[in-house]
């Protein structure tokens, strides 16, 4: 129950920092996920998973305000891709900063915690 509700900080903190300060704000919050997760293998699935979400609700909720299909639409076509997969594809971004600074983040505190265990 508790892993579920900082699930959903993380996500939540994702949704917002993107809104409020930028996409940079997605990798800050992998990491704070990456460091917080008790050196378990495996956090970074669980921060991809949080960041396409929130940038998938980000892109629903944009859907309502704009052209989000003419625009995705025109963008696959530079890709040739059609419109709904330059969109999902739009989704993997998110995916990778977050998952990643976790598993990144997770790692050197595992190896940190290692190391300072191994000398004392």
């Amino acid at each position: 129950m508790k892993a579920r509700v900082l699930w959903l900080v993380l996500l939540v903190a994702i949704l917002l920092g993107t809104m409020l300060l930028g996409w940079w704000t997605v990798p800050l919050a992998g990491a704070a996920w990456g460091l917080a997760a008790r050196l378990e293998k495996g956090t970074w699935w669980r921060a991809a998973l949080a960041g396409t979400i929130a940038w998938a609700l980000l892109l629903l909720f944009a859907a309502t305000q704009g052209p989000v299909g003419t625009l995705a639409a025109k963008m696959g076509a530079v890709f040739a891709l059609p419109g709904f997969a330059f969109a999902l594809l739009t989704l993997v971004f998110p995916a990778l900063l977050a998952g990643s600074a976790a598993e990144l983040a997770s790692t050197l505190r595992r190896a940190w915690v290692t190391n300072r265990n191994s000398s004392a």
